[in-house]
Order: structure tokens, then C-alpha cells, then sequence
């Protein structure tokens, strides 16, 4: 499966993970990006794993390049959530690839009947991802803070 936009291809990268098939930047994939592939793995060895539902590669158009992941950490749950995580390599930050990329992935998200939201949580810290989210049409939530993160929502 390939999502597509202005600037950059979505490559979905089914488990297990070979980084090899891409040309990355320096500095990717990262831990992040393994940290999908893992979660992509392990759903797989429980039968769980179920396109679209997966990791993807960031590849920009221009230059075929890798910048690193975006996915889900599994199918919808039975309230009609998927939540995704992504991650960049340094040198990609700050152009706006990850914005577009999570904006792209959660409207495929919010395009499934079965999902009524998608949703992400950041570290406190990360002012940064934070604003990704927020620019890509999600909104913050208040929660419990038992897990220390800051969650976010979109719905459709």
C-alpha cells in the first residue's frame, strides 16, 4: 500500500522489517521507526497484524530518500480508536514532512467506518511533536497523567 502527497510517499512496511529496500538519510532509521516495526512485528506473531493497520516508510519525492516512520500501534479498538506514532530523522525535521505525513495518515485512518478517532500522545517535552499534531488537525485531551504523556485526538 503507498499513500501519496505533495511531498512524500507512505510506503507501508509489512513485518518484518528490512530497511535495506530504502536509501535513508543520515541518522534513520531511527529508534522510533524501530519501535513501530517492533510493534508491527509482534501484532503479526499474534495475528494481529492487518494492512493498513502497519508502519509505513517517510520517503520524500524529490530525491527518494528515506526520513523515517509513521504508523499505527494496531487496528481499531472496539470504540473505534487507532493511535499512531511517527518519527523523522534529525536532518528532515522542521520542513513540515511530518505534519503532512500524519495529516495523511489519519484522514486514511478516519476514512474506516470502523474508526471514529485517531490519536497520538507526545512526551511533555516534546514541544515539537506537539505542534506536528496540533497543525495536523488534532486536539488536545485533559486525561489522568498515570502514563506522563500528553494525549491528542482527532475525529473526522
Amino acid at each position: 500500500m503507498l499513500l501519496t502527497t505533495p511531498r512524500l510517499r507512505l510506503c507501508l512496511a509489512p513485518p518484518p522489517f528490512d530497511p535495506s529496500g530504502f536509501d535513508w538519510v543520515p541518522e534513520a532509521p531511527g529508534a522510533g521507526v524501530w519501535e513501530l516495526a517492533g510493534i508491527a512485528a509482534r501484532a503479526a506473531e499474534v495475528g494481529w497484524y492487518v494492512p493498513p493497520w502497519g508502519m509505513y516508510v517517510i520517503v520524500r519525492s524529490g530525491d527518494d530518500r528515506a526520513l523515517g516512520g509513521i504508523g499505527f500501534h494496531g487496528p481499531p479498538t472496539v470504540t473505534g480508536e487507532v493511535e499512531l506514532g511517527y518519527e523523522l530523522a534529525p536532518a528532515a525535521r522542521g520542513a513540515g514532512y511530518a505534519t503532512e505525513a500524519v495529516t495523511a495518515l489519519a484522514a486514511l485512518a478516519l476514512e474506516d467506518p470502523e474508526v471514529r478517532a485517531v490519536t497520538a500522545r507526545t512526551a511533555p517535552a516534546n514541544e515539537a511533536s506537539q505542534a506536528v499534531l496540533i497543525r495536523a488537525g488534532f486536539t488536545r485531551v485533559p486525561v489522568p497523567p498515570a502514563d506522563g504523556m500528553v494525549h491528542f485526538r482527532r475525529t473526522a
